[in-house]
């Protein structure tokens, strides 16, 4: 092929190129900047993203791309070095309109609500465990909110088993959200009659901005926990709801966080159909705490106590036995009891040969010996019974929790056992080999 006729061909495919990507950037970003400036959630900086996706300077950036996925790209990073918002995005997938506008022009935006009812029973309506902890702490593992006229029977009965609770541990470590009516469901039982201020809910559309209060209710069915100490376990996975109950409760002084920053997922959004090729996911709502006039997106929730998920349990577990004993509870001889077995496991100790070797030995008519990698106690000739070393004091019998022993030293060495007994004077056995 002649070469002039090659480099012809070759600058007029780049023309026209450069000409549909302009036209293509043109048409979508004043369709995008519309949307936005009508429909984001914080009016100033819809201002500021609709003046800069209609900006010269944008639209010369855009029309230099070569595909659609990279104007898609572009479109999201520039718009978030205003917006610093994760929800906000615009996404081609001419599949993704497709579908979706399928579904918006089918009856299945009608039996949404009631197919949600047929699937979450699977789940119990998100409700994973309910349990009565040693020490008398109440324990709920929380994996969704559902919606509370669905799942409120469900979060009652489970009120109701931890009733008589002293401490209380919600676990949204595994929560990525939900409704946030159950939200203000679950936070009334820990407030008294006088409603409480959880938070606003804004929302824009077509340039109207409407805020909606949340309230507790004045009323809960079964016993109310205003006074009972909450301790909320958080993850990095907690998300949307689990933080919004999460931030509301540490907002208000109510609870205290253990765990890890959540998610940071704080706005709400919705995808709005751009053209044939391209969806633009736009928050138009979120909620504002009356205390801060803030939220959690992008920050996540921080925790008042900052550990590792996998040891939140145990560290929050110890802290509210502590609370409990520091207030001089009803129930003060147990939670003494309890927290000195749940403190040693939230510092996660691992026992090397060297701890184990300074508790074998005998004490008197007792002896404590390893066995095919395994500590025993034995007393005289009777059954030994296999133990455990929770840290280097702390030692407790495999096979019941009604006593262990207390390990005492004098220096590095140790020098006798104390067996401890629920309801009865420690007794002190001193080594003698």
């Amino acid at each position: 092929m002649n070469n002039k006729i090659f480099k012809s061909l070759f600058i007029s495919s780049l023309t026209l190129s450069y000409a549909v990507g302009a036209a293509e950037c043109s048409d979508v970003s004043e369709t995008i900047a519309n949307k936005i400036e009508n429909n984001y959630v914080i009016p100033n900086t819809a201002t500021k993203l609709s003046q800069l996706i209609r900006s010269k300077a944008f639209l010369t950036g855009c029309s230099r791309l070569k595909s659609a996925e990279d104007i898609a790209e572009f479109m999201t990073l520039e718009l978030n070095k205003i917006a610093n918002d994760k929800h906000l995005s615009v996404v081609y997938d001419p599949q993704w309109v497709n579908e979706l506008k399928t579904y918006r022009s089918s009856a299945q935006t009608e039996v949404f609500t009631d197919s949600r009812v047929m699937e979450i029973p699977t789940d119990n309506y998100g409700f994973k465990k309910v349990e009565m902890l040693d020490g008398n702490i109440g324990y709920l593992d929380i994996r969704t909110f559902s919606d509370s006229h669905l799942g409120g029977e469900t979060l009652e009965n489970a009120m109701k088993f931890l009733q008589y609770s002293d401490g209380i541990i919600i676990d949204l470590r595994n929560n990525f959200g939900g409704s946030p009516f159950m939200v203000t469901s679950l936070a009334s039982y820990f407030f008294d009659l006088d409603t409480v201020h959880l938070s606003t809910f804004e929302s824009r559309e077509n340039g109207v901005l409407t805020k909606t209060q949340d309230w507790t209710s004045p009323y809960v069915p079964g016993p109310r926990f205003k006074d009972t100490p909450l301790y909320i376990l958080t993850s990095s996975n907690s998300a949307s709801a689990a933080e919004g109950f999460s931030y509301a409760m540490q907002s208000l002084t109510r609870a205290t966080i253990v765990g890890e920053v959540t998610a940071g997922a704080a706005h709400a959004r919705s995808a709005e159909i751009v053209n044939e090729n391209y969806i633009l996911t736009l928050p138009s709502s979120r909620p504002v705490d009356p205390r801060t006039n803030d939220n959690w997106e992008r920050k996540g929730v921080k925790p008042n106590i900052e550990t590792s998920s996998d040891n939140a349990f145990y560290v929050a577990y110890a802290e509210v036995l502590n609370t409990l004993i520091k207030s001089k509870n009803s129930n003060i001889a147990i939670h003494q009891w309890v927290y000195p077995l749940v403190k040693a496991k939230s510092n996660r100790y691992q026992p090397n040969q060297n701890d184990i070797d300074q508790i074998i030995g005998t004490y008197g008519k007792r002896k404590v010996f390893q066995e095919n990698g395994k500590l025993f106690y034995q007393y005289l000739d009777d059954p030994a019974f296999e133990i455990e070393l929770l840290d280097k004091e702390t030692i407790i019998f495999k096979a019941f929790t009604e006593a262990r022993l207390q390990a005492i030293y004098k220096g590095k060495q140790v020098i006798s056992l104390k067996m401890l007994s629920v309801g009865e004077d420690a007794k002190e056995f001193q080594r003698t080999m």
